[in-house]
């Protein structure tokens, strides 16, 4: 009886190392980002990197924010960069997301064609070049214009041109200025003949709040993925704060990985991340200043973010 006891004990051990020694089918984590430097340390993450064999990573590579949500909603995603704004505005419409981190925390210039800024009052009766009206940079153009005494409806040729169209008119000279993202600065201000490098916008911001940290982009999360598999988003979002450090520590690597996905030359992006401050930050500063920036956006287009500031249940 004893043998006969010990024998089965046995098996089962044996049956037990013959069946976690199979191989397990990996969980597909679907990404999508636009092709802007907060890619980077998923594409990092791809290439570079020797993930647990349980993540098979799929990074889909597209600006279609719009669709991005849509995919995240329907669950077609697990993870999305896109603005803090797009974000918010999604969850205060009932998507079940949430914000892991924030990673883009300054990316814009004020470039001018043929002339130099001093200041704000500079830019009277000029032309000023926006992507998209009631968006982000219309936000910041208008709110930074009223914080140094213009009024931006009477006192700037507001025009509104979608990205890169309004940035191919700008480097063609037939813009006075514009507000422009990372690489496309870089990129005017290498092609553009009289273009300035005018202002930096987060040290506008700073001027009137301190900090010249303004939360642009973030890393957002399905909902149902985290309460699935809470351990993978875990490693996933920490896999992806180690990215944003490799990249900061290897901008010659980072813009040739860049080059090879975002097809740009690799000398214009590695100038180009001198003028980005990718980054992440504790999640009380995260919060913080998500929240500053929030309260200043719905109080001139609430719209923007849904009407209303996002909850708590809104950060991971």
């Amino acid at each position: 009886m004893f043998k006969k006891n010990n024998l089965i004990i046995v098996t089962l051990v044996l049956f037990f190392i013959f069946i976690t020694a199979l191989p397990v089918a990996a969980v597909k984590v679907k990404v999508q980002s636009p092709t802007v430097p907060a890619a980077l340390p998923f594409l990092w993450m791809q290439e570079k990197v020797e993930l647990p064999q349980a993540i098979d990573l799929d990074i889909n590579l597209s600006s279609d924010h719009k669709r991005g949500i849509s995919l995240l909603a329907q669950q077609d995603i697990d993870f999305l960069i896109t603005g803090t704004n797009i974000g918010a505005n999604a969850y205060n419409r009932g998507v079940d997301l949430k914000m892991m981190n924030v990673n883009i925390w300054g990316i814009d210039y004020l470039l001018t064609n043929g002339f130099q800024v001093e200041s704000w009052e500079d830019l009277k009766g000029k032309e000023l070049a926006l992507p998209l009206q009631g968006g982000p940079l219309d936000f910041l153009a208008r709110y930074l214009a009223q914080k140094n005494g213009l009024n931006p409806a009477q006192d700037l040729d507001l025009i509104y041109r979608s990205l890169p169209g309004s940035a191919r008119l700008f480097m063609a000279g037939k813009l006075d200025a514009i507000l422009l993202p990372e690489p496309l600065v870089t990129i005017s201000l290498a092609k553009g003949k009289n273009t300035n490098l005018a202002m930096d916008i987060q040290a506008e911001w700073a001027k009137i709040h301190g900090d010249a940290r303004i939360p642009f982009v973030a890393l957002f999360a399905n909902g149902e993925f985290i309460e699935t598999y809470p351990q993978f988003a875990k490693i996933i979002n920490g896999y992806y704060k180690k990215g944003v450090e490799w990249v900061n520590d290897n901008p010659e690597a980072a813009a040739k990985l860049a080059a090879k996905h975002f097809q740009m030359p690799a000398p214009i992006l590695k100038q180009s991340l001198q003028r980005v401050n990718l980054n992440i930050y504790s999640d009380q500063e995260t919060k913080e200043l998500t929240e500053l920036y929030f309260g200043e956006i719905l109080k001139m287009y609430p719209d923007l973010l849904g009407g209303k500031m996002p909850n708590e249940k809104f950060y991971y």
